[in-house]
């Protein structure tokens, strides 16, 4: 799954070796890119839906997602959500954010 934060555009598929995660893509901050994004974890849907960051854990900063971009792989069968941390919170609240739930697999 590629995350392009820029365009809010959304390909699934496998990544890496064929196992899942997400890919993160955005401009790292320039004189030209003044709103520049982050990617948070958060720990649980009641922090996702509030947009509350107090106990997310940042898994890439504003300079992680340029060129071939930041991969965070899904290493557990549970539900992920991210969240953009930047501008205090305003980034998430204005719908950056999204959740995914990996498939489950027998083998």
């Amino acid at each position: 799954m590629l995350i392009d934060w820029m365009l809010d555009l959304l390909v699934v598929g496998e990544i890496g070796g064929g196992g899942d995660g997400v890919l993160f893509k955005f401009d790292p901050p320039s004189d030209t890119n003044i709103h520049p994004h982050s990617v948070y974890l958060l720990p649980n849907l009641w922090s996702f839906l509030r947009c509350d960051l107090r106990w997310a854990k940042r898994v890439a900063n504003t300079s992680q997602g340029g060129g071939q971009g930041f991969e965070f792989v899904l290493n557990k069968w549970k539900p992920y959500y991210f969240a953009c941390g930047e501008s205090n919170g305003f980034h998430c609240q204005s719908g950056m954010k999204f959740f995914v739930m990996p498939s489950f697999r027998w083998y």
